[in-house]
């Protein structure tokens, strides 16, 4: 099986500036990946190079043996964005079958109700996401980037706006998807 992540002397540039020079990196099935530094440094570019959101300069993206922003690869991984912002008029359970739809996800209601289930949101289902915290916002964002039960997941600064308890919660779900094999690269800053 190929790796669910594989990264072959990337370069990325933007005009004169250089993003992403000679990046190699390969995550596995069930490997928790971590990319720390500053801002600038590359980490969301890299991400979003992963996504097929930006083309490399040089090099190679794959996921799941595929290429990068190809329909296969898409299908195998969820993605949570670092600046995202869901429509305040939608509720939390509406957002996960748009993304249900969106990715051809067969789960229906009862893969909606796990994924809120696990990033602590039941009682938040019903609700308006305008009227959620910043950090319900953040976990409901998490179950998205999971519908579809992806093999890779990115995820672009998944503790911002979180208090420790969110933190928490996310640790130990990284952990059991970890143990499910799921691959998941993640950002953060220093």
């Amino acid at each position: 099986m190929p790796a669910a992540l594989s990264v072959t002397g990337l370069k990325k540039t933007y005009g004169a500036v250089t993003a992403l020079r000679g990046v190699d990196l390969e995550v596995g099935e069930g490997e928790l990946f971590g990319l720390l530094g500053p801002n600038g440094a590359g980490k969301s570019t890299l991400v979003k190079a992963a996504c097929g959101l930006v083309r490399p300069t040089e090099g190679s993206v794959m996921v799941v043996g595929a290429p990068a922003g190809s329909a296969q690869a898409n299908g195998a991984l969820g993605y949570l964005a670092e600046l995202f912002r869901f429509p305040d008029w939608c509720r939390a359970d509406e957002l996960l079958e748009l993304h249900q739809k969106l990715s051809r996800s067969a789960g229906g209601a009862e893969e909606r109700a796990e994924l809120l289930a696990l990033v602590g949101l039941t009682d938040a289902a019903g609700r308006r996401i305008g009227t959620i915290s910043k950090g319900m916002q953040q976990r409901l964002g998490l179950a998205q980037a999971l519908v579809g039960d992806p093999k890779l997941l990115l995820l672009d600064e998944p503790t911002s706006a979180l208090d420790p308890a969110g933190r928490r919660l996310v640790r130990a779900l990284l952990e059991r998807l970890r143990d499910r094999g799921v691959a998941v690269l993640l950002n953060s800053h220093l």
